[in-house]
Order: structure tokens, then C-alpha cells, then sequence
């Protein structure tokens, strides 16, 4: 796994294969920003567990920052479900026709192929994690954009993966 260096009050533990893992948040390098559609203003972002870094077979979890005007445009996760648990701050959340105050304690839930967003309108970041279940990579998860909602609904009404 790559780390950085946190000034963490224990040292930094190397797990054997098969065995469970401790990693604080702080030690993981932030992934490149630019690297997703639909994603702006090139939040902070930390992929904690997943395949790459623990070994994860079937979640996937990480942390974000998003700085006041960032935002994450209508999307949905064709082979995941998603969650996001507020940290800190505060932004609008939405999914449906609704859109939601999103504050420290909320958790907004998406299920396979449900439309969900986020954007920080306010003066403040945002931190949350957020948490895909069912793939071991953010790429898995059958992330598509308004682009591509027709091709991936195309995919779960067959309810077969693409070759």
C-alpha cells in the first residue's frame, strides 16, 4: 500500500495476507484529481479500502473534501450500491426529484442504479466518506455519467456485465 507519513501516535502496522488491516486515513496518499467525470472543483480524496490497498474483495471506501463550489454532477453506480456519511460542513445531497441539507451525522444511501449528487453551495468544505459495496475498485462500480445512462440501463435490464 502506498502511504504517506502522518504524525500518528503508534506506528505504522504491515498486515500478513489474509489477515485484518489498520490504516489511518492519514496515511494514504490522495488519489490524482481530474480523474472522473461529472466530478468538479478537484476535491480532496483519500481511497482507503479497496482491492489495491487492503485487499478488499467487495467494499470500497475512501474520504472526500469537497471546498465550497465543488461539486458531483447526477450519476449512479450500475454494479454498486453507495453510501456517504457526513463528517463535517455541509452541502446538498440529492437522488430522485429531491434534493436534501446534508450535516455531520447524515448518511445519504444509493442503491444500484439510482441517480444521486452532491454540491457544496455553502462557504465551508464538506468531508465525508463514502462507501461502495459489491466491487473491490471505484472503476467497478459501473459509474456512469448522463452520457452514458442509457447504455448502463441497458446493462441491468439484461443483468449482465458488459464485455
Amino acid at each position: 500500500m502506498k502511504r504517506k507519513s502522518a504524525n500518528l501516535q503508534r506506528k505504522s502496522y504491515n498486515f500478513p495476507e489474509g489477515k485484518a488491516r489498520l490504516v489511518n486515513w492519514q496515511e494514504v496518499v490522495p488519489m490524482e484529481p481530474g480523474n472522473w467525470p461529472g466530478i468538479h472543483g478537484d476535491p480532496e480524496t483519500e481511497l482507503i479500502v479497496c482491492r489495491e490497498t487492503m485487499g478488499s474483495k467487495q467494499t470500497v471506501m475512501g474520504r472526500s473534501v469537497y471546498a465550497p463550489g465543488a461539486s458531483h454532477d447526477p450519476h449512479c453506480h450500475f454494479y454498486a450500491e453507495e453510501f456517504i456519511y457526513c463528517l463535517s460542513g455541509k452541502c446538498v445531497v440529492g437522488n430522485g426529484d429531491e434534493e436534501y441539507l446534508f450535516t455531520p451525522g447524515d448518511v445519504q444511501f444509493a442503491g444500484i442504479g439510482e441517480i444521486h449528487w452532491l454540491r457544496n453551495q455553502f462557504d465551508e468544505p464538506v468531508e465525508f466518506l463514502w462507501i461502495y459495496s459489491g466491487v473491490s475498485m471505484p472503476f467497478e462500480s459501473g459509474y456512469a455519467t448522463p452520457e452514458t445512462f442509457d447504455e448502463g440501463c441497458e446493462i441491468t435490464k439484461k443483468n449482465v456485465a458488459p464485455e
